[in-house]
């Protein structure tokens, strides 16, 4: 077990490494933020869409996602909370947490979604953590899985 200074410190610095992913993410600093990933890593961040695989493919996949937004003015905005870590074998870090997206138009409107629970695999190369994997599930997703199970049982 991992005396409570130590995991004070981790803790604090997934959380500093969160937000600089996030600001990356949000600033569509796509290649910074895909830096943030090993090169092989593997991101699955919305349904109906396949995992981006290594940094070149996490861009790829970041830059067509946000064309949607390119005639749309808004400023979108990650909150990531309720952070759990749990130490694995090897220095891997397993990561749960919550996500909301906030997003903003002119005129202030600001809508909420979605909500999500995401998956991490953290590793470090060269003293720095890194993302592994992030797997992103929405949260409408299951009452989905559960509306489809109630119909399958019926």
């Amino acid at each position: 077990m991992t005396e409570p200074n130590q995991s004070g410190q981790l803790y604090a610095e997934v959380q500093h490494f969160y937000a600089r992913q996030t600001h990356l993410l949000d600033g569509r600093e796509f290649e910074d933020y895909a830096a943030t990933f090993t090169e092989d890593g593997e991101f699955l961040h919305s349904p109906g869409r396949p995992a981006a695989k290594t940094r070149q493919g996490i861009v790829r996949e970041l830059r067509d996602f946000h064309r949607k937004f390119d005639e749309d003015p808004v400023v979108r905005r990650h909150w990531f909370n309720m952070i759990v870590l749990d130490p694995a074998p090897d220095d891997v870090l397993n990561a749960t947490f919550y996500a909301l997206v906030a997003t903003t138009r002119p005129g202030g409107r600001i809508d909420v979604s979605p909500s999500c629970v995401v998956h991490d695999v953290l590793v470090r190369e060269n003293g720095e953590l890194r993302t592994k994997s992030r797997r992103v599930v929405q949260d409408r997703l299951l009452f989905e899985e559960s509306a489809a199970a109630v119909g399958a049982a019926g």
